[in-house]
Order: structure tokens, then sequence, then C-alpha cells
């Protein structure tokens, strides 16, 4: 554990490393998550793999996240601490944190998740192994609000598949977990995609637009472990017409079109995709099979 009362421990090696290690980059949004914040940055800068960066975009909070922040960026300087001067919403600012990133690999953490001392050390290696995987993660299991393991997830892994209609597929249905939405990218790839679009559900819609430009990598050993608890934004907003004022507060009161939404992102990921004409038909053919299963989602939409 950093020893957070002593500023003199940010001169403690591994710090900041003049290291051949590719540079990993993660980006951590926060709006008022001082309640698990602490025991997160400690599984994150605690990590084996030393040459990251650590970047955490405060949301405007009202509690102690901006404290306990700077309290841990005293003590180690790969931790880089900025605050947004108002609420932009939990959607932008995940984007924005992003922008932010100089390294190699990024990916995306939770104020209130843990995360194994090995995860990215393993997920680096698997990348490293395999130069045609775009992310690489690892099992995932539930905890609760004390860190109570709750449940070890067993799902599918066909986002490793070399077929990239399958890999589109795993994010295409609904009863699918997305193990891979805290993974670790490769930056470069990242970067062609739309990022996280402004709407609920946006992850499966990244995740699916990924999967087109290559194959998922897991560590099958359980070193990501999702937190449970009742502040979590689908608890807060349960209906996903109210997660829109999450993602961005300039939606609320406003109509929107959630499975239109995903509908125009399934289609625009296929065309952009770095995929063949043969490829990206076999891709239309499941997204028909969305249609199909979805038809009363969209036409629920329309109504109040």
């Amino acid at each position: 554990m950093l020893d957070v009362s002593n500023p003199t421990a940010a001169a403690s090696p591994g710090a900041r490393l003049g290291s051949d290690q590719p540079l990993v980059s993660i980006g951590l949004p926060v709006f008022n998550g001082a309640h698990f914040l602490s025991a997160s940055l400690e599984s994150l800068l605690g990590q084996t793999y030393r040459n990251i960066e650590l970047l955490v975009s405060d949301n405007a909070s009202t509690d102690s996240t901006g404290e306990i922040c700077r309290r841990y960026a005293a003590v180690d300087a790969r931790l880089r601490y900025s605050r947004l001067p108002s609420n932009i919403g939990g959607v932008p600012n995940h984007n924005h944190v992003f922008s932010q990133a100089a390294g190699a690999y990024f990916m995306w953490a939770s104020h209130d998740d843990v995360w194994s001392t090995s995860y990215i050390e393993q997920c680096v290696a698997r990348l490293s192994e395999d130069p045609a995987a775009v992310l690489a993660y690892s099992k995932m299991g539930i905890i609760d609000e004390s860190g109570q393991v709750q449940r070890l997830l067993k799902v599918s892994h066909r986002a490793g598949s070399g077929n990239a209609a399958e890999r589109f597929g795993e994010f295409t249905e609904l009863y699918s977990i997305l193990e891979p939405g805290y993974g670790l990218i490769r930056t470069e790839v990242l970067r062609k995609t739309r990022l996280l679009p402004p709407h609920p559900g946006n992850d499966r819609l990244l995740l699916a637009e990924l999967a087109l430009h290559g194959r998922f990598v897991q560590v099958p050993e359980y070193l990501f472990m999702r937190r449970d608890h009742g502040q979590r934004s689908v608890k807060v907003y349960p209906r996903i017409r109210e997660r829109y004022a999450w993602v961005a507060p300039s939606y609320a009161g406003r109509r929107m079109f959630p499975h239109w939404a995903y509908l125009r992102g399934y289609a625009s990921a296929i065309r952009r995709a770095p995929i063949t004409l043969r490829e990206k038909l076999r891709c239309g053919t499941v997204l028909l099979k969305w249609i199909r299963h979805n038809a009363g989602d969209l036409v629920d939409d329309f109504r109040p």
C-alpha cells in the first residue's frame, strides 16, 4: 500500500521509469467516487507492470474525490489528476481522458473496481505475443461494497475468433457480458474508432467496432473484479432513457431513440471497418438478425 501521508515516497524506485517497456495509459474518469476510489487507485498503482501513466479526469466532483487524488499524486508521479470546471457527462469524460493518453496501450478504469497486481503485465504479454490482437482482457468476477466476491462469471469467448462476423456478433447479443470493456487496447486501433458514442450502451458499440479491427485475447484467470453497489449508473438510472442524463446533462428531458442509436452505430461500424466486402456482408447478416430480434424495441422508441 502506498504511504500517502509521506510525500518523500514520490522518490521511490519505479515511480518514473526510463524503461524499454511500452507505456500503458490508464484513463480513470470519475464523478463523486470518493467512497471506493482509494481501493481502485491502490490496485492500479500497485501493478507489477510499472511503466504506466494513470490519468484521472474529475468531472467536477463535489465530494472528496479531488483531495484523495491529489494525495496519491503527491507520492506517485505516475498519477496525473485534472479537474473539469463543470460536469460534461459520463461519456464525454471517458473520451476526454483518452485524448490525454500517450501510451502504446490504453485501458479505461472505473473508480469502484479493483484489479489483481498482474493484470496489466499479463495483458501486455498477450498483446505482445499476438500482433493481430487488438484487445486483451482477463476473466471477471463481481464483488460487493465490502470487496467480498459474489460470483465469478463464465461467459463465451467468441471475440477471439478469426472470423470478423462472429466477433461482431458477440456484441450484438443482449445477453452477452461485456468483460472486455475494461480491457487493454492498442491505442493506435482505438484512435481509429468513433470511441464511445453519446448514448447508453455505448461500450457494446465500441467493442463491436474494435472487434472488426481484430480479435480479442483473454487471460484465463480472474484478475478483474467489478464492484456491484447501489450508486452504479445502471442502478441510479435503471431505464435506458433515464440513463441519457448520465451520458450527458444536455440530454436531460429530451426525446431519445436508444435502439435506433444502436442500429446506426452497428451499421456505421461495419461500413468503416478495415475488412473485405465479403466480411462486411457477413456482418450485415448478423445485423439483420439483430433487427429481427429487436423489432419491438425499435417500434417502442417512437412511443411516449
